[in-house]
């Protein structure tokens, strides 16, 4: 979990994530971008979510900590509904983000807000941040999930190419240098072969998660998964996937907290340049 006292910025979290886990504040270009669509492409699935190389400098993290400064105690526990190697892949230009957050001592509650932010990576030298979504954190603990808006403001998702994300609690957001808790990582969209757009055309939505998780898409497996058990919340075979996903990346703890329900985004996008 990283700790800054200070204003959320993207500056304050690339210097933090990069302090933490000991690489360049600036990030880097993939190592081996093309080679993720290929290896889709050609069929030759890896054999575990982790496989893919991520950028270098700047590894991210899925999972938070302990708490200092005005945070209380009970924010810590965050997590990312990510791969352990804090990278996912999809086909989307809408994917959604997955992230549990533990209940929060109810005086404290209205004392925090979380905020989600995506950040094109293409220039390392000049990363721009084309998403921001700010909102109260819903009361109780469970999972949250945001979703990319269809929005002419946010164009999709360029193909073999990284984008990095935060998300964070902010405590005390109304101070003039609020304790800010943010976990991060990273997000390729790929460009499907044309077997696999022929195969996944006349699925509906269900029957496509086999197949995601045949192509090691993991932001289009859980995205899917998650809004089917929205929808269907008693559905005992969905609730199995569900379980069984978690537990592939070492999350089954999480595996039974509630869908929280968000307030109206307060969302902000911003054109890339």
């Amino acid at each position: 979990m990283i700790l800054r006292k200070s204003s959320f910025s993207l500056i304050a979290l690339s210097m933090a994530f990069a302090v933490a886990f000991g690489g360049s504040a600036a990030f880097t270009n993939p190592a081996n971008s093309a080679s993720v669509s290929g290896a889709i492409a050609q069929n030759e699935l890896p054999t575990n979510w982790n496989v893919f190389e991520t950028p270098e400098g700047a590894p991210g993290r899925r999972i938070g900590g302990g708490t200092r400064g005005t945070c209380p105690k009970s924010a810590s526990g965050m997590i990312a509904l990510v791969p352990e190697n804090n990278l996912g892949l999809t086909l989307s230009n809408t994917p959604t983000f997955l992230f549990y957050v533990p209940k929060i001592d109810d005086a404290n509650l209205g004392q925090i807000e979380m905020e989600f932010i995506l950040v094109d990576e293409s220039d390392p030298e000049n990363a721009q941040e084309i998403y921001h979504h700010r909102a109260p954190l819903p009361k109780g603990g469970g999972t949250i999930a945001l979703t990319l808006p269809d929005d002419e403001n946010l164009p999709p998702l360029q193909v073999n190419q990284f984008y990095s994300w935060y998300f964070s609690l902010i405590c005390n957001p109304k101070a003039s240098d609020p304790s800010i808790l943010a976990i991060g990582g990273w997000i390729e969209r790929i460009e499907p072969s044309p077997t696999l757009t022929q195969e996944l055309e006349p699925l509906p939505s269900r029957d496509r998660i086999a197949v995601y998780e045949r192509e090691l898409l993991w932001f289009d497996a859980i995205g899917t998964l998650a809004q089917l058990l929205q929808e269907n919340p008693n559905d005992s075979l969905l609730r199995q996937k569900w379980n069984a996903l978690l537990e592939s990346v070492n999350l089954s703890e999480v595996a039974q907290a509630p869908f929280l329900t968000l307030e109206p985004e307060q969302t902000s996008t911003r054109d890339r340049r």
